[in-house]
Formats: structure tokens, C-alpha cells, sequence
């Protein structure tokens, strides 16, 4: 029954990206489904800038790019003040996924498990998607998400990523998915580069499963996704390349692959060049005045020479927290698009006449 379903989202996605018209339902953005597209494409705005085509195309070429000599100070910037959003209630017209869900907003939560890594317990923030206790049978996709440095753990709550998921689970533009949102230990997180005794391990082999046992997770790959900003953006990127069974997606959010002391086992830019991860979706951004725009090029240049399908964008702005709280909405969209594609099929199966 999973590979039909899977097989029809892949079916009903191949359609819509024919012809839009005839499924405007899913709404959902081309880049974020990776369109057969002949070549790369560069433009400068908010939206998506560059997506890959997943077959041969003519040789690629990229400008070249000035590169800075040395990393500015990186100074913190108190996050915005987020205001909510008011939110019109659901009508026919944007019919609410889960019809029998009437929330509209999650919950978050403080959590903790033990990690024999770092040898004491670690704190996480999970945000729980309206109507988690209303059905106890219920499971969800899941989100892990990464602060950068020398934030922590509140790093994507400054960013407005409740808000966010609020506005796009209550309205029904996105089914609902959880939130892991884990605190990097000091040394482990900023001075391990990668394997069983750095973060990586502390995510894959302990708090991965902590979540899955403790949650009503979908525990497989294809409903799992990993995220990170700027030092969380490398951590993501690392851990997706070496374990892409594990995950459907990864994002790399202003990641700070220029400042990354890790060997080659471990660096993104170069496990990109042989790492299997044909099948996992890749999202790649920076702002236009961000210091690590031109590592994220690189790195989306090496995805493209071998015709790897993922999406770079460039946005209008800084390595700060304003630009980060223009994107969020843009990279839940990111990792739930398919989770959704998942849930309109349902639907309509569910409709035939037996």
C-alpha cells in the first residue's frame, strides 16, 4: 500500500508538473518539485533563483565570483519581534487537509534526552502540530532543525518558526508536521566536524531515536527532513550526505561552509562530489550580501555538475536574523511539500468508489 501511494504521488506530481492547470489543488511551487528544466537559471529576487535539472544539459556555467579574503566578526542581532499573523478562518475554497481538524494552532515543549556523547542530558524544543492530542492514532512527519552560532536552541523560535508552522497547519496550505529544534553542545557542536562522537552521532544514533520513541513520528525516511542555519546549516548538510537513508530532504540555510575545518570525510563540498544522495532533495540559500553565499554557489555547482536536482536561491539580505525570519515560511514549504502531494492522493483515493 506504501509504494502505491508513493508510486501515485510520484505519478500525480509528474502530471502537475506538465500541466499546472489541470491540478491547481496542490498549489505547489515548481521549484520545490524540481521541474525538467534545460538548463540552470540565475535571478537575482526574493523567489528561487536556480533549479537543476536532473538530466544532462549543456555544460553549466557560472560567473565568476569575487571571494572574500576573511570572515567578518559575526556579530549577534536581537531577533525581530514577530507578530503573529491573523488568520481568516478555512473556507471551501482552502480546504483544510485534515478536514476533522479544527486547531489552528501547535503547541511547543521542552524535552530532553540522554546522550552518552556528550555524557550529561541534552534540551530540545519540540513544537507539536495542532490536533496532535486529539487523535491518538495519528502520526506525523518530522523536521529536524539546527541553530546556527553562537545562538542555541531558540534560535528557530526568534526566527518566528511557531508562527509560522501556525499559519501554514491552521490554514491548510501544509499538512501538519512536527518540529525538532536541539541544542548543540558547545564543544561537540562548533569544535567535532563529524562521526559517532560528534553531532552527528548525537543525532543520528541518540536523539533521532529519542523523538521516534517518545512521539507519534512516521519513523522512515521518506518522512523525515533535516534543516540547519549558518553552523547548523554545515551540520545538516554533513549529516544528509553520509546518512541519506535516513532522510527525504535536507536544507542548507546560509551554511557556513567557508569557516568548516573538516576533512574531507566530512565536508559537504567535497562528499558532494561522491556521495549518494541521487534521491535526496536538496534546498540551498543565502542572501545576496551574506558571507556564505559564495561557498553555497560552490557547493550548489558541484550538485549541477553532476546533474544532481536540487534548489539554490539568493534572497534579499544579510547572515542575520532578518533574513532568516523572511525565509522560514519558504523552507517549511520546502520540506512538506511532498508530505502534502502524500495527502491529496489520499483524498482522492479515499473518494473512489470501491
Amino acid at each position: 500500500m506504501k509504494f502505491t501511494l508513493r508510486f501515485a504521488a510520484w505519478l500525480l506530481l509528474s502530471v502537475c508538473a506538465l500541466s499546472l492547470s489541470s491540478c491547481a489543488e496542490l498549489a505547489l511551487p515548481r521549484e520545490q518539485l524540481y521541474p525538467q528544466l534545460a538548463a540552470s537559471s540565475l535571478h537575482l529576487g526574493e523567489g528561487v533563483i536556480v533549479n537543476i535539472a536532473p538530466t544532462p544539459s549543456p555544460v553549466l556555467s557560472f560567473s565568476p565570483t569575487e571571494t572574500p579574503d576573511l570572515r567578518p566578526t559575526v556579530t549577534p542581532i536581537l531577533p525581530p519581534t514577530i507578530v503573529p499573523t491573523e488568520m481568516p478562518a478555512p473556507t471551501e475554497a482552502i480546504a483544510k487537509l485534515d478536514s476533522t481538524c479544527r486547531e489552528t494552532t501547535g503547541q511547543l515543549m521542552d524535552g530532553y534526552f540522554k546522550s552518552d556523547v556528550i555524557g550529561r542530558r541534552q534540551h530540545y524544543f519540540i513544537y507539536l502540530p495542532p490536533c496532535y492530542d486529539a487523535d491518538a492514532e495519528a502520526r506525523y512527519p518530522v523536521v529536524y532543525l539546527l541553530h546556527g552560532i553562537p545562538m542555541d536552541e531558540r534560535h528557530w523560535l526568534d526566527e518566528g518558526i511557531v508562527e509560522a508552522a501556525d499559519k501554514l497547519f491552521g490554514s491548510g496550505e501544509l499538512p501538519p508536521f512536527i518540529l525538532v529544534m536541539p541544542h548543540g553542545d558547545n564543544y561537540v557542536y562548533t569544535d567535532t566536524s563529524g562521526g559517532d562522537k560528534s553531532f552527528e552521532g548525537v543525532l543520528v544514533n541518540e536523539l533521532i531515536p529519542a523523538i521516534d520513541s517518545r512521539f507519534r513520528t512516521l519513523a522512515d525516511p521518506e518522512h523525515r527532513a533535516i534543516g540547519g542555519i549558518s553552523r547548523g546549516g554545515v551540520w545538516a548538510l554533513e549529516i544528509a550526505f553520509l546518512h541519506p537513508e535516513l532522510f527525504d530532504a535536507v536544507g542548507g540555510h546560509s551554511p557556513a561552509l567557508s569557516v568548516n575545518r573538516a576533512t574531507a570525510d566530512y565536508d559537504p563540498l567535497v562528499l558532494a562530489k561522491s556521495a549518494s544522495i541521487d534521491q535526496l532533495r536538496i534546498f540551498l540559500d543565502a542572501g545576496d550580501r551574506d558571507w556564505t553565499r559564495y561557498e553555497t554557489q560552490a557547493l550548489s555547482k558541484v550538485l549541477a555538475e553532476r546533474y544532481l536536482p536540487h534548489t539554490y536561491t539568493i534572497g534579499q539580505g544579510d547572515h542575520d536574523y532578518p533574513y532568516w525570519a523572511t525565509q522560514v515560511e519558504a523552507y517549511l514549504r520546502f520540506y512538506g511539500a511532498p508530505w502534502k502531494a502524500e495527502k491529496i492522493v489520499e483524498r482522492l483515493l479515499a473518494e473512489q468508489p470501491q
